[in-house]
């Protein structure tokens, strides 16, 4: 059971951290070496090359959950201080926004399913 909510926790932690990277890269303080991991996690993830190939199963993605996340994590680390507290208050911002989107699409998603169910009822059944 604890294991499950380390594992929800770890899901938490890794989406902020792509939207800091997101903010961090645009930065212009952002030096190159706090760059490269990023890119090369990218490149890694996109990359039909890897080091143990996706057609094994399960092995060939286990490689693409440990050396992303890593490289990620070292990328964040390597920030500078204020590069990384302004790309934490944006993402922040963004979080929010990116919340209250997903509400609006779900709420304008079930009025559309209820709206095409009345319509087809009122069809077929008259």
């Amino acid at each position: 059971m604890s294991r499950a909510v380390n594992l929800k926790k770890g899901r938490r932690i890794f989406k902020p951290e792509i939207l800091i990277l997101y903010y961090a890269l645009q930065h212009k303080q952002t030096p190159f070496y706090a760059k490269l991991p990023a890119i090369f996690s990218l490149l890694y993830l996109l990359s039909p090359v890897d080091l143990i190939p996706d057609v094994i199963p399960f092995f060939g993605y286990v490689d693409d959950l440990f050396i992303v996340p890593l490289l990620l994590q070292l990328s964040v680390s390597l920030l500078p201080a204020q590069v990384k507290q302004d790309s934490i208050a944006k993402a922040t911002l963004h979080a929010r926004k990116l919340k209250i989107i997903a509400v609006l699409c779900i709420v304008v998603a079930i009025a559309l399913v209820v709206w095409i169910f009345f319509i087809v009822k009122r069809l077929i059944w008259g």
